[in-house]
Formats: C-alpha cells, structure tokens, sequence
C-alpha cells in the first residue's frame, strides 16, 4: 500500500553517534542500484525497481535484494501493506508492457487491460499501488483508442479485466499513482484539456480535482494515507513547491525557499510526516532528499539527521527520500554512496 512513483548486500550497521536522540540513525543497505518504490506498512519488506526500471526487485534486511521478475518500463513495483501481494512490469507473450502480479521466485500472472483496450506501441498497462490486504490494485490502463490511456483498477480476488476510472476529459489521460488501505480512495492526476498534469482523486469511484484553497490547480497527488485522510504530491498551483490535502485544511504549501522544487513521494498513516526530494540550481542539478513534519517544515534529509546528532559517512549524497513507514519512523531512498555507486539507504526517526 505504501507506494508514490520514482529507488550486493550487508547486515545493516548503525552508523549514528551519540546523541540525546540516539535512537535515529543512518543506515546503508549495500544494495547497488536499487530505487526503492513501495513497502510493507512495518517496513519489513521494500520492493523496487533497478535505475531503468528493470528488474523488478525485493529486500529484506535478512536476505538482501533478490531479482524477481525482469521487468519492464510501465509502472512500479508495489507490495501490499500486509506483505502478501505484489506488483510490478512484466513483459507478456506479445511483447507487450503488462501490469502483473508477482506468483513467486520470477513467475507473473499478466493483468492486461481493460475489455477491448489496445496497446500504445510496446504498452498495454502499468500497475502503481495496492491495498492494504493486496485485493484491488492501481495504476494505468491503456482504453479501446488507440494511444488513450487513463486510470484504472485491477481485482485481484476476483480476476477479470481492469476497470477503467471515471476522466474529467475522455481525451485526456489519467493515472492511479496510490490507493487508501480499503481501496475507497484512489489518487494520482488527470491531465487538462490545456495539457497540464493536475492533481485528482477518485472517492468510492467518483473523480474531483484536489484544488488550493483559492480554487487552483496543483500538480500531481503521489501519494494517500491509509485511511485517506492525507494526500501529498508537487507542484503547488503548478510551480515549485510542494502540498499536503487534509480534510480540515484543505492543501497546504510546503515550501524550502525560492529556487527550490519539492515534491512529495509519500505520507505516514497518521499524515504528520512526508518525504521526498527537492531540486535546486540551473535544470534541477542539485536534488536532495527531504523531510517534513508536521507543525516543523521541511528540512534536509541530511541536515535533520545532523540535528539530531547522526553521522552520515563522508562521501554519501542522499538525493531522494522515496518511502516512509506507517507509523512514520522509518524511512528508505537512494543516493550516491562514498564510491560514487547508486545505493539504497534507511533512515530510523523514533
């Protein structure tokens, strides 16, 4: 269920130092080249994706990273917050790029479309998100048009074809980027008749735009709670910063400063804690991990584990924050390590 959409091998070492918050700490995995892209709610299971999307991948502290599946370019892998069902790309028998569920060791059962959906040159579907107990999954579907594509929805007690989600616009696309944990809330965008990818969720099945208190588009939702009760993406008013929805404040700004891009990947259950990335300088060249948390702001990924006494090895570039746990204390992305290899990381906040 946690997922939000861009993430060999040692026993875990605790690298922070004393401090009066000892108990936050900065954890290498070793695992090279993995983009961690969805995880169980008690973050003992993270799937991912390699840098280009392929292979489809699978970690735990215990047994490391372990290829299960090849892979492809739609979608994300997603686990479901109870650690029983995954998803992920798998190229079908056509030759097609194809929403699958994952069967064990590197076996996929092929989701498909919607009746009569027909591929977009080597694309047929990608899947996004799941629920909580892995019984409906998200993501996009391509419809009867050819080239039309547009959120959608998979049953996967059930089986059958994918449902395609109400659009604002037929002739526009729209994607499923996360679900709630009873599935009751879907989120990701809609694109505007003028083009722009703008922020949208589908409530028990029926689309409204997510809006700034002064009624204006925001870009992309990336992400929702468990309960549905909050919603982060990037792109406030279609600009720099990024936002958080909740039902008694509407979508809030989250800000780092001028000349500086956020957005956000993913929320903990209870919405007071969000991660992602900012971007800085000319074409977004510095990009770093971040935080927020409720009732303090944003902060640096770097700079809050600095604050709270915790040493990040020399050498380490923390470029993007992609997931965070359920209850909001642990965190796991990806930056440059001391070699200048790709490498996935963990945080612990408690």
């Amino acid at each position: 269920m946690k997922t939000n959409r861009f993430a060999l091998l040692v026993i875990l070492t605790f690298l922070g130092a004393a401090s009066a918050k000892a108990e936050v700490g900065f954890f290498p995995t070793g695992v090279i080249d993995m983009i961690p892209t969805s995880m169980t709610d008690n973050a003992s299971i993270v799937v991912g994706v390699g840098t280009f999307g392929a292979p489809n991948l699978y970690y735990t502290e215990a047994g490391g990273a372990v290829v299960i599946g090849d892979g492809c370019g739609s979608g994300l892998s997603a686990i479901s917050g109870d650690g029983t069902t995954i998803v992920g790309c798998n190229v079908n028998s056509d030759g097609k790029f194809n929403a699958a569920k994952w069967l064990g060791g590197t076996s996929w059962l092929d989701l498909g479309t919607v009746v009569g959906g027909v591929p977009c040159d080597a694309f047929l579907s990608g899947s996004w998100g799941l629920t909580h107990d892995g019984s409906l999954a998200v993501g996009l579907v391509y419809l009867q048009q050819l080239c039309q594509a547009g959120a959608g929805t998979w049953d996967l007690i059930n089986g059958g074809p994918a449902t395609a989600l109400p659009k604002l616009f037929n002739d526009r696309a729209s994607r499923a980027n996360g679900v709630s944990a009873d599935g009751s809330v879907i989120v990701g965008w809609q694109d505007q008749p003028t083009g722009e990818r703008t922020a949208a969720k589908w409530v028990n099945g029926v689309i409204e735009l997510i809006l700034t208190p002064s009624g204006e588009l925001n870009g992309e939702a990336m992400a929702v709670s468990a309960d549905g009760n909050a919603i982060v993406g990037g792109g406030y008013k279609q600009r720099d910063d990024a936002w958080i929805w909740r039902p008694a404040t509407g979508v809030e700004r989250i800000s780092k400063g001028r000349g500086k891009s956020l957005i956000l990947l993913d929320v903990s259950d209870n919405g007071n804690t969000a991660v992602g990335f900012t971007r800085e300088g000319a074409h977004d060249r510095q990009q770093r991990a971040f935080l927020w948390k409720h009732g303090k702001g944003a902060a640096l990924l770097a700079k809050y584990l600095a604050d709270s006494g915790v040493v990040v090895p020399e050498g380490w570039d923390l470029k993007v924050a992609s997931l965070i746990s359920a209850d909001g204390n642990t965190v796991y992305g990806w930056g440059f390590n001391p070699d200048n290899l790709i490498e996935m990381f963990k945080v612990e906040l408690r």
